[in-house]
């Protein structure tokens, strides 16, 4: 896993082609960062043989997690109710500003990664299929909300990078793992604490809620 509060930006320019997608663009970060209250930062990844453009989305809040947490119990956070009946308004906010985009983008356009940096920590979401983030951002903020008491060792120690989802590494044997290797965003996160200027990188099983110390790699 990689750091982003420590970030270093692994993403390489590929060059003029990488901003094919750009005609509504403006519109498309508009509503990312009016409805997560988020400066909104995009890089492509244009694909020439495939003729696709995937995007990397980073959203930079001036607050921290908690913060964010209390207005989403609140019911206020993001333009949104989160009542039960209306939390997949994100998601669809998110679906349409992405087929607005691709109905003037000269290539097939969706998200690669899409990362929110808040004060004391970093949600790095990685897709699994196509349009798969935009389809369960609504629910994958929901389970951080509910988590935060688990992943956060009784709210006692902060990671300062979660990865959304992570994978077993299934390429070392391992006799006894309760990792599973069909997994999907609610499965297990990777999460990255600072112990003594190291870091401890460790696994939390969203059915167990539980953290594991495990080798683990991000799917990408």
């Amino acid at each position: 896993m990689s750091s982003s509060n420590k970030h270093n930006n692994h993403h390489k320019n590929l060059g003029p082609k990488t901003y094919l997608a750009t005609d509504g663009l403006d519109d498309f970060l508009r509503v990312l960062e009016k409805y997560f209250f988020a400066t909104a930062k995009v890089q492509f990844k244009h694909n020439p043989q495939k003729n696709c453009t995937d995007l990397v989305i980073d959203l930079y809040h001036n607050f921290g997690i908690g913060e964010c947490l209390r207005h989403f119990n609140n019911g206020d956070w993001g333009n949104y109710n989160f009542a039960e009946e209306s939390r997949s308004n994100i998601s669809k906010s998110l679906e349409n500003a992405l087929e607005s985009l691709n109905e003037k983008s000269l290539y097939p356009t969706d998200i690669l990664e899409l990362s929110f940096h808040f004060n004391d920590t970093s949600i790095i979401v990685a897709r699994l299929f196509r349009k798969s983030i935009p389809e369960q951002a609504s629910k994958i903020l929901t389970a951080i909300g509910k988590h935060f008491i688990y992943f956060t060792k009784g709210l006692t120690e902060m990671p300062y990078e979660i990865f959304v989802p992570v994978f077993e590494d299934t390429s070392v044997p391992l006799n006894q793992s309760e990792m599973d290797t069909k997994c999907g965003y609610f499965d297990y996160w990777g999460l990255y604490f600072d112990k003594n200027k190291e870091h401890e990188a460790l696994i939390y099983s969203l059915h167990k809620r539980k953290l594991y110390d495990e080798s683990i790699f991000l799917f990408e």
